[in-house]
Parts: C-alpha cells; sequence; structure tokens
C-alpha cells in the first residue's frame, strides 16, 4: 500500500474518532434533558458502533 493511501486512512480513522466524540457530546446532552429523545439517542449509538467497525477495517488495511 502507497504511502497516500496510508495517509487517507489514518485521515478515515482520525476523522471517525472526532464524529465517535461529538455523537457520545450529544448523547449526553440529550440525557440531561427532562424527557431525553431516546430515538435520538438511539440513533447516534447505532451510529457510533458503525463508525467503530469502519475504524476496525481501515485500521486493519493499514496493518497490510
Amino acid at each position: 500500500m502507497g504511502p497516500v493511501k496510508k495517509k487517507r486512512l489514518r485521515k478515515k480513522i482520525e476523522s471517525l474518532m472526532e464524529q465517535i466524540e461529538k455523537h457520545k457530546e450529544k448523547i449526553e446532552t440529550e440525557r440531561q434533558k427532562s424527557f431525553p429523545h431516546e430515538g435520538c439517542i438511539a440513533h447516534w449509538e447505532k451510529e457510533i458502533m458503525t463508525f467503530k467497525r469502519q475504524i476496525e477495517k481501515a485500521s486493519k488495511k493499514l496493518e497490510e
């Protein structure tokens, strides 16, 4: 794998990690409300799982 592709994968992983943090903040903010919207929380939690799977795949490609 070339250096450009590795750089793109590292950038993708970094971006996904930032998205995970943003989603965690959204979840925490929503849970602090008097009537949290559970649908939103479930959606963000599902997206976090998807982001983690994408990070795992990208990390494996980096190791090749």
